[in-house]
């Protein structure tokens, strides 16, 4: 029942969900492959107590990222969306990974946040909404073909 227990196992199912998309979504396999990593640097990072490494994330900047996802239209021509079951497969399996690794951010936050509010590993929620906005990214990417 402990916060990082509960963790570790959000990251476990989001490693679940990230190898599913690799199998269904080839288009975005070496994008995915490249997110799988950064997800199994996170917890050696926490287990050892080491930093996570700011790199770039599918050849993008934490700033890339942030930019990318809050702003669509203007970097890929695609407005943001709500996936529908019409949008195919390889959207919905990015969708399915994109929600895992919310799930794993909101456990990570629970279990690096003390009772004052102030968190204490800020890399790993720094590098988790790294993920899931990438993942978003590539649904962006997919929709707009």
């Amino acid at each position: 029942t402990h916060p990082r227990i509960a963790f570790r196992g959000e990251v476990d199912a989001l490693e679940a969900e990230l190898l599913l998309c690799q199998l269904n979504c080839e288009k975005y396999r070496s994008d995915l492959a490249q997110i799988l990593s950064l997800v199994r640097r996170l917890i050696r990072c926490e287990v050892l107590n080491e930093p996570m490494p700011g790199d770039r994330l599918c050849g993008l900047t934490e700033d890339e990222i942030r930019r990318r996802s809050h702003f669509p239209q203007a970097h890929y021509g695609q407005p943001h969306f709500m996936p529908e079951y019409t949008d195919g497969a390889v959207i919905l399996w990015l969708n399915r990974a994109r929600c895992a690794a919310r799930a794993a951010e909101l456990a990570a936050v629970r279990a690096f946040t003390d009772r004052d509010g102030q968190p204490s590993r800020v890399d790993i929620l720094q590098a988790l909404n790294r993920v899931s906005s990438m993942l978003y990214i590539l649904m962006i990417r997919a929709k707009k073909g």
